[in-house]
């Protein structure tokens, strides 16, 4: 009895201080808001400015991601100085927006990453803005072309080591074979290859491309139209790609990028203090 009093009392409480500012009981009484959505519409107005496409903010954050990685490898490979490098960012977060737009835009508009491959565009728009630094020499810049050609011939003995393997298993290839088989392969390399197989799937060995380096029977048996069709994957596209924060400004060597230069307004979920969240 004394509890249902107290809450009797607490209600009329509630209801006169609703007529004592003008507003009637009844309507007070009706339009009482529970705490939680209160939260809930704070919690709206904080992501006002989160931006209306998430794929679009998830592939901007990718992209700076694979830049500062880029930039960290430059670092390592062609030792810039502190003039060098603080050209070289103040370039990349003028222009790094404007660059990829159509990334953003056709990644946001896909069905799937696999329309896209961030990693290629992030390489080749870097390579383009390390040409265009003055300051940086013809001895890094020939230093940074070679880890690239590196990169490719190492892309290029994985994806066709594959390509050999699943021949070998389809035909029976014996070692001078597929020493045979990974020559004309590597005749034919394309980069589409690499992207296919970075996104999950190994590209198909055709027999065309490798008859000449067959026995007869394995060219009988691979000319056989009857037999299954199959298709090799690998384990799937990366999903990890490193993620950075569109609050935090690229850097090398020590320097970051000048302050002046105006970053895109963060989301909420870019906030300081909410980044890791």
């Amino acid at each position: 009895m004394i509890a249902r009093a107290f809450v009797r009392f607490c209600f009329c409480a509630i209801v006169s201080v609703g007529v004592s500012v003008g507003i009637p009981g009844g309507l007070c009484a009706q339009n009482a808001v529970p705490a939680i959505k209160l939260q809930a519409a704070r919690i709206v107005v904080a992501g006002a400015n989160a931006p209306a496409n998430e794929r679009d903010h998830v592939a901007r954050k990718w992209v700076r991601g694979l830049i500062q990685q880029e930039l960290n490898a430059i670092q390592n490979v062609c030792k810039l100085n502190e003039k060098q490098a603080k050209e070289l960012v103040d370039l990349i977060e003028t222009e790094w927006r404007t660059k990829f737009a159509s990334v953003f835009r056709s990644y946001s508009e896909a069905n799937q990453r696999g329309g896209v491959d961030f990693e290629f565009r992030v390489e080749s728009a870097v390579k383009t803005w390390l040409r265009e630094v003055e300051s940086i020499n013809e001895e890094q810049r020939s230093a940074w072309n070679y880890e690239l050609d590196s990169r490719n011939e190492l892309r290029r003995r994985i994806v066709i080591g594959k390509m050999v393997s699943d021949a070998e298993r389809k035909f029976g290839l014996s070692s001078k074979q597929m020493k045979e088989v990974e020559a004309l392969l590597h005749e034919r390399w394309k980069e589409a290859w690499w992207i296919m197989y970075r996104n999950g799937t190994t590209p198909e060995t055709k027999f065309a491309w490798i008859s000449t380096a067959l026995s007869e029977a394995q060219r009988t048996a691979g000319a056989d139209t009857s037999g299954i069709r199959q298709e090799y994957y690998t384990s799937g596209g990366s999903i990890d790609l490193p993620s950075r924060p569109l609050a935090d400004r690229f850097t090398v060597a020590g320097v970051t990028s000048d302050e002046s230069i105006p970053l895109q307004p963060p989301p909420a979920a870019d906030a300081p203090g909410q980044r890791d969240r």
